[in-house]
């Protein structure tokens, strides 16, 4: 499974919402996660994503919240909400990769508590 198990990631979006995250804070395994699947270093990245297994969508649940939120007591989740499936809007018009699994084999990370929230509404 090791060896089969393939990643590709989305190329749309731009930093610092997408393919990003904290490297330096509490936040930081939400960062260095995503900078892992997207390094072409890893074993599991693939560049065909006719060879991939999963799909991973590059959004930084952390950095919507301080880019987009006014302030830290600002506790509106459809911002995050809205930003996810409007991404997820782009990729399903784009790519067929969403459509053939309604989105069952992608994912995304975070350890922000928060990320229950942006993917509340995805089913």
């Amino acid at each position: 499974m090791e060896k089969s198990f393939k990643i590709w990631t989305y190329k749309e979006g731009e930093l610092p919402i997408f393919h990003g995250g904290p490297m330096k804070n509490i936040y930081s395994s939400e960062g260095q996660i995503i900078d892992e699947i997207e390094s072409k270093k890893s074993r599991f990245f693939t560049q065909n994503p006719d060879e991939a297994l999963v799909f991973f969508l590059p959004v930084s649940v952390v950095f919507i919240r301080h880019y987009l939120y006014r302030t830290h007591a600002d506790y509106d989740r459809h911002i995050i909400q809205d930003v996810v499936t409007d991404y997820i809007g782009v990729l399903s018009n784009k790519y067929p990769y969403w459509n053939r699994s309604s989105g069952a084999d992608h994912f995304f990370v975070s350890c922000h508590d928060w990320v229950c929230n942006a993917s509340f509404y995805l089913d």
